[in-house]
């Protein structure tokens, strides 16, 4: 009975972990699909050209995620051993880091904006070039401001706040949909034009707009709201190269899988870009349907790094392990449910995102495979959460390089070039990506060693 109680207490405790940030992903998702619908009635090329530029710039961002990863792990296990100060410290060296890097970011890519696209893009529609190299001048202005709400959301939720991201994400988004809503196709009243349809490029202004806001929402939070973790403007700027040494430690190899799996992602962009403006709607149609079910994952995947990282930094070895396994569980029962759900409506998705019969009945298709193997997508990312909060960074790198450029990328261009597949064998390849690396990571969880690792 005492045992069941006790189960019960750590699932209450990884839901209300959980949920906020479940709410922050369903808000990103919503906003992220209707911005995708939006441009998606524009025309097949400006949502191939809006989807092309998000792989680049998520490919970029990974830096930044990895130095997120090291901040999220390095103040979770300090709060775990009640080391407030210190946390504070991490806090501060991970946003003078960040500075740092997005200034060079921003100024050398847009120097090298038209040779960057070219060398990526350079096969795809003139349309189609034209509208993405328009689209990533103006959102590259935003990304600063996407590198502190990073950084800084990782902080929080490595305090185990979660409740402050979302409902900062929550007033990004509100502001980019609302923007979005007025700009794309303009507002036209009694015959009168009150706002020009600025199409792609309203759709770009909207979201670098929301971001500008979100990232001063970040700032301000973190000087002047009240969490554990709050910095003070009377302290100034502390350099601590030791800590810095600390979060790069963790940071690095997360970002050297960021960088892997976002250089995977973008590969496979450049693969699909090969094969004709509507197979590149599709993918994005696809990749859409995977952050559909991604928003549930990524709550608990949140709160098992969060838990877990806290429950080691006590030397609580059982429970981390106990954390990590419930996480699990309820991920992939849940992921279940969304990938029954989108098999059975998967005609009625894709039609959200175009008119285009042809990219309808091909979106379809490839929503129907991914949500097949959903349950495993759940096992890789909770049980990698997992495994990122002991540090064990270097299998995660390992694990990435593998399933992403050994499974998804060579079977997927196998099937997909050599084999006239198309993109039903980049999505398949895809798949294989999933099943290979979630059973690894179940292997390295069972071992056990993780939960002794020092970082």
């Amino acid at each position: 009975m005492e045992k069941t109680e006790q189960r019960f207490s750590l699932q209450k405790e990884i839901l209300e972990l959980a949920w906020p940030s479940i709410t922050e992903q369903m808000l990103i998702m919503m906003v992220g699909m209707v911005s995708t619908i939006f441009v998606g009635h524009i025309s097949t090329a400006a949502i191939a050209a809006v989807g092309m530029i998000n792989t680049l710039v998520f490919f970029f961002q990974s830096i930044f995620a990895g130095l997120s990863t090291g901040c999220t792990v390095i103040v979770a296990r300090l709060i775990g051993e009640d080391d407030d100060e210190n946390a504070k410290l991490a806090v501060m060296q991970a946003l003078v880091m960040c500075i740092i890097i997005f200034i060079l970011f921003t100024v050398f890519g847009y120097i090298f904006a038209v040779p960057l696209i070219k060398l990526f893009f350079g096969s795809v529609a003139k349309d189609v070039f034209e509208l993405g190299l328009m689209y990533y001048k103006i959102i590259l202005l935003g990304m600063p401001f996407v590198i502190i709400d990073i950084v800084l959301g990782g902080a929080l939720r490595g305090a185990g706040d979660t409740r402050t991201p979302m409902y900062i994400t929550a007033t990004i988004n509100l502001i980019s949909l609302i923007l979005n809503s007025l700009t794309v196709f303009g507002v036209n009243v009694g015959g009168h034009q009150l706002i020009p349809a600025f199409g792609v490029k309203g759709s770009a202004m909207s979201v670098t707009i929301a971001r500008v806001i979100g990232g001063f929402i970040q700032l301000y939070v973190l000087y002047f709201g009240k969490r554990r973790i709050n910095l003070s403007i009377k302290d100034g700027v502390k350099l601590n190269f030791p800590m810095m040494l600390r979060i790069v430690k963790v940071g690095v190899p997360a970002s050297l899988e960021q960088l892997i799996m976002q250089g995977g992602f973008l590969i496979m962009q450049v693969i699909v870009s090969t094969m004709g403006t509507a197979s590149i709607a599709v993918y994005q149609i696809g990749m859409n349907a995977n952050g559909l079910a991604f928003m549930p994952i990524f709550g608990f995947q949140l709160a098992a790094t969060s838990l877990v990282g806290r429950s080691l930094g006590a030397r609580k070895m059982m429970l981390a392990e106990t954390y990590g396994k419930l996480s699990n569980k309820i991920a992939v029962r849940i992921i279940t449910v969304i990938g029954i759900a989108m098999f059975i409506f998967a005609r009625q998705l894709a039609a959200l995102y175009s008119t285009d019969p042809e990219v309808i009945r091909m979106g379809a298709v490839v929503i129907r495979i991914f949500a097949a193997i959903e349950p495993m997508l759940a096992i890789m990312n909770v049980l990698s959460g997992v495994l990122r909060a002991a540090g064990d960074l270097v299998y995660i790198v390992v694990t990435a390089f593998i399933g992403l450029w050994l499974f998804r990328i060579a079977i997927g261009y196998a099937l997909g070039k050599w084999m006239g597949m198309g993109i039903y064998g980049i999505w398949i390849g895809i798949c294989f990506d999933f099943v290979v690396r979630s059973f690894m990571y179940t292997y390295r969880f069972k071992q056990g060693k993780w939960k002794y690792l020092m970082v």
